[in-house]
């Protein structure tokens, strides 16, 4: 039964994705319509063209940029998977159909099997799949069955089967779809960014058109961009709560241990099947595809657990006699801030897997054992992977050959305690005579060697691990990084204020401090002992182990700061691109950024025929030499013509160098530690070795960066940068509120664009009218005219009246549903002229006689007045064109104005009826209507 939390979160993540939708297709279809609109008007009306253009140019251009997010929505699936049928693994698929019988959930529609450390289900998608629902699919990660038993396995598939049985997975599909739209509109910059920039670059006149949607454009996004975190938001809130009820359902079917063991397994799968990935890139490299890389991966794991000194890696711990009180999983006292995982932490999944302890038959064989004919699939998968490449398949043998040396260097062995796992032998040393400055007494020798890396070495490694990952926990906590569990920031059993967390962290600094001097010293007795022990045999060892300690030195701070510099250079990218678009003194960061890390490299490729490697250590490192192994140093600086080119270019420079550098500390500190066991051999037998190859040389002069003294970070952005990015509750509240107010001005700009029609009555009577426009009235006098704004579209029904009240005319147009220049002759009583007033060189226009119309629309200059006595004009000549009524003209001129017979006597029989006595013209219109019997 769903949890309140749970359907909580699925009526939130469902209620913000509707608003989401309607949103961006409210929008959507706003700018669609209003473009049609306005751009349809552009014909019929002469008030405003120019304005419909721009309007419905923008919305066009801005209906484009919503909707092209559409087109471009990617399919979901497992497309590195390999589909598997009933009738290839019977044996697997009815397990499946059991299970999701058990399970109360429908059974997959596809079964799919890939080289992930992953169980998962999936949806086949489309931008359709926002409407209709789509039927799962499972994918199955055989990196994942590698390592699993066949119940831990079941628990696994049970809590997919727990997803197929919940209804809210679908809302996990509409927000992947509504990820790649909004993500599409928001962080895209394609050709119609491009176009934008080019219009605003060019004339003032123009420009400001580009300007203008460029912040159009900046709002839409980050609306967008604001409601996509919300919706996301309540997404993930309503996932974790998926998850804990998923656990469930594989608690219920296999109790509560089997599902929390997967969960410690999948941790150390996940890390041996990156580590197989690189031993198989790298053997690849050297013309050979490994055999069987979930074999290899099972070895890796054998092999990390005995160099970690771990017997419980990747393997579940010892539960002991209250297996329901016992914990795998433990929280720190602070954590990531939950809000913005998929996925609630292993402890608390464990928690909730434990709250009601069910005991489980727990079957401790191979998951294997569900699949037909394994070894296939194994191949399928892989081939899948790899490829068409062009190496030769290894066998077992070679491949596990390979992998040995990989992983038997002595700086892995036990009996170093650790010394030299995950961490520097150099970094806190200037200069590596610091390294082996202290004196030994030749006749304590053999004495100190067996005194060497005993247990309380390890026991301060351990010791100084859990020091500075509480540092940097607290300093995570401080930062607001992290979040205190529970909410109380509990140390050490001890509650402490915020306020407090500086001096903790300070207590935390100094404690480690201690420790890590009883390293450092064990460090540099290690190699003091050691050069003893050379000094004691002779034959040139001593210089060949203090030459090895300097290249090591060398490559270690070397490579530390080139590590940095690039480092650096990722940080400010991430900084002056955070709003979209590189500013000029952005730019001009980035570039004197990039260049030191130019200036890193080129001193390494420098100096490289400064360091000379003996042959030993080159035959390690399988090159002839140094100089040799680093290409040719072709980079330019970086510079504003050629940015874009050398930021895609620099990572493969970085990488090149990097990799040689790291290939040097690790064979170099090979070479020392197997130097020093053969000399610590010769001292306890009492003989003396061959004399010592040429010993290595490093650079005289190079950059040492000790720890802390990296160069520094920005770690926030400015206020400007913040509030373009949102960054921070005052900053995504303004900007929400600056981006809104300007896309509710746009609408409301396009709602007032066009919304109204023009009207010009012409009265061609002689006498006043009062005409009836809808709900609006207006007095024309004799041969005048007015104008009224109407409705683009709807019913209008028109009556003109006389003075007295007499209904003189009635009339019911229709109206085109755009904005107009409408133009209503009262009774069609008089005949209208269009016609074109020339100014300086512009050809003569004959005019153009309209007859007598009742109704109709037109685009022309001026309606019914004088055209202007003079205009301006670039170019030698100008015309304006000229709507006019001839209402006061003689009879017999404004008859002559008309083809029709018919028309004529309509128009004479008008003004005998209407025209006031006193007009000039009503004597000679009632004798002209006496004799063609048109009379009123």
């Amino acid at each position: 039964m769903p949890s309140p939390a749970y359907r909580r979160q699925a009526w939130l993540a469902t209620l913000s994705l509707i608003v989401f939708v309607l949103v961006y297709f409210a929008l959507s279809a706003w700018f669609v319509f209003t473009a049609w609109r306005t751009l349809a008007e552009l014909g019929s009306s002469s008030e405003g063209s120019f304005m419909n253009l721009l309007v419905g140019c923008s919305s066009a251009f801005l209906a484009l940029f919503m909707l092209k997010a559409l087109f471009f929505v990617k399919r979901g699936g497992a497309p590195d998977a390999v589909e598997i049928t009933e009738a290839e693994q019977p044996r697997l698929i009815a397990f499946l159909h059991r299970l999701a019988d058990e399970a109360g959930a429908p059974r997959p529609r596809k079964v799919f099997v890939s080289a992930r450390v992953n169980a998962a289900v999936f949806y086949d998608l489309s931008i359709l799949n926002l409407l209709f629902p789509s039927k799962k699919n499972l994918e199955i990660g055989l990196a994942l069955v590698n390592v699993l038993s066949v119940s831990e396995m079941k628990a696994v598939l049970a809590h997919e089967f727990g997803h197929f049985a919940q209804r809210s997975m679908a809302i996990g599909s509409w927000v992947y779809i509504a990820q790649q739209v909004a993500s599409h509109v928001i962080a895209k910059r394609d050709a119609l960014d491009k176009l934008l920039q080019f219009i605003a670059s060019i004339d003032l006149r123009v420009a400001w058109v580009g300007w203008l949607l460029q912040l159009i454009v900046w709002s839409i996004r980050s609306l967008m961009d604001t409601l996509l975190r919300l919706v996301v938001l309540a997404q993930r809130a309503l996932s974790r709560q998926m998850e804990f009820q998923a656990d469930l359902v594989a608690v219920s079917l296999t109790g509560s241990d089997e599902l929390v063991h997967a969960l410690h397994k999948l941790q150390a799968a996940d890390e041996a099947w990156n580590r197989t990935l690189g031993f198989a890139n790298a053997q690849v490299g050297q013309g050979r595809i490994p055999h069987d890389l979930f074999e290899v991966q099972t070895a890796v794991i054998e092999k990390m657990a005995r160099i970690l000194d771990d017997e419980h890696y990747g393997q579940v711990p010892p539960s002991g006699e209250s297996p329901e009180a016992h914990r795998v999983f433990t929280n720190g006292f602070a954590r990531p801030p939950q809000m913005w995982s998929s996925h609630p932490a292993n402890a608390d999944r464990e928690e909730n897997a434990k709250r009601q302890y069910l005991q489980g038959a727990h079957d401790p064989r191979s998951a294997w054992l569900l699949f037909d004919d394994a070894e296939a699939l194994k191949a399928r998968v892989v081939a899948l992977m790899t490829g068409d490449l062009k190496a030769e398949p290894a066998s077992r043998e070679t491949t596990l050959a390979a992998l040995d040396e990989r992983y038997g260097l002595l700086q892995y062995q036990p009996r170093y305690r650790g010394a030299y796992l995950g961490r520097s032998l150099t970094r806190y040393a200037k200069d590596p005579a610091e390294l082996y400055a202290d004196a030994v007494p030749p006749g304590q020798v053999p004495q100190l060697l067996d005194t060497l890396y005993s247990p309380a070495l390890a026991d301060d490694l351990t010791h100084l691990r859990e020091l500075l990952e509480e540092r940097a926990m607290l300093r995570a906590v401080h930062e607001k990084v992290f979040q205190a569990t529970g909410g109380r920031i509990v140390f050490r059993g001890r509650e402490i204020a915020r306020k407090g967390l500086p001096d903790a962290i300070k207590a935390v600094e100094a404690e480690a401090e201690v420790v890590r001097a009883r390293v450092l010293a064990h460090d540099r007795a290690v190699r003091a002992t050691h050069l003893a022990a050379a000094e004691l045999v002779g034959n040139g060892w001593r210089d060949y182990l203090i030459g090895l300690i300097r290249v090591l030195h060398y490559a270690e701070h070397t490579l530390a700061d080139l590590q940095d510099a690039h480092g650096l250079l990722g940080n400010v990218v991430a900084v002056v691109t955070a709003r979209g678009k590189v500013s000029s003194s952005g730019l001009s960061r980035l570039l004197a950024t990039a260049n030191v890390l130019y200036g890193v490299l080129a001193e390494i490729h420098s100096r490289k025929a400064d360091v000379r490697l003996d042959a030993t250590l080159c035959k390690r490192l399988e090159i002839s030499a140094w100089s040799d192994a680093l290409e040719e140093f072709k980079l330019v600086p970086a510079s504003k013509e050629n940015i874009n080119n050398w930021m895609q270019a620099i990572d493969g420079w970085v990488n090149a160098a990097g990799g040689l550098l790291s290939a040097l500390e690790t064979q170099a500190l090979e070479a020392l530690l197997s130097a020093e066991e053969s000399l610590a051999a010769h001292v306890r037998q009492g003989t003396s070795p061959d004399p010592a190859p040429e010993p290595s040389r490093a650079p005289e002069h190079y950059e040492s960066l000790i720890p802390g003294s990296e160069r520094p970070r920005q770690t926030k952005l400015d206020l400007w940068s913040r509030f373009q990015t949102a960054d921070g509750l005052v900053a995504g509240i303004g900007r929400v509120a600056v981006a809104g107010g300007i896309v509710a001005s746009v609408l409301g700009a396009g709602m007032l664009t066009a919304n109204d029609s023009t009207l010009s009555i012409y009265n061609g009577l002689g006498r006043p009218v009062s005409v009836k426009v809808g709900t609006q009235s207006v007095t024309v006098g004799a041969f005048s005219a007015t104008e009224l704004a109407i409705p683009i579209a709807g019913p209008l029904p028109i009556e003109a009246r006389s003075g007295d009240g007499r209904l003189i005319d009635s009339y019911s147009p229709e109206l085109s549903g755009h904005g107009a220049h409408y133009v209503y002759n009262v009774a069609a009583a008089s005949p209208l002229v269009e016609w074109t007033a020339s100014y300086g060189s512009a050809a003569k226009v004959p005019p153009h006689l309209l007859g007598a119309p009742h109704w109709f629309s037109t685009h022309v200059d001026v309606y019914f007045g004088d055209a202007p006595q003079s205009v301006s004009t670039k170019s030698s000549g100008e015309t304006r064109t000229v709507l006019s009524g001839v209402g006061e003209r003689e009879p017999r001129e404004q008859l002559g104005l008309v083809d029709q017979d018919d028309e004529r006597i309509r128009i004479v029989r008008l003004h005998a009826q209407w025209d006031e006595p006193r007009q000039p013209n009503t004597e000679q219109w009632k004798a002209i209507a006496q004799r063609v019997g048109a009379g009123s």
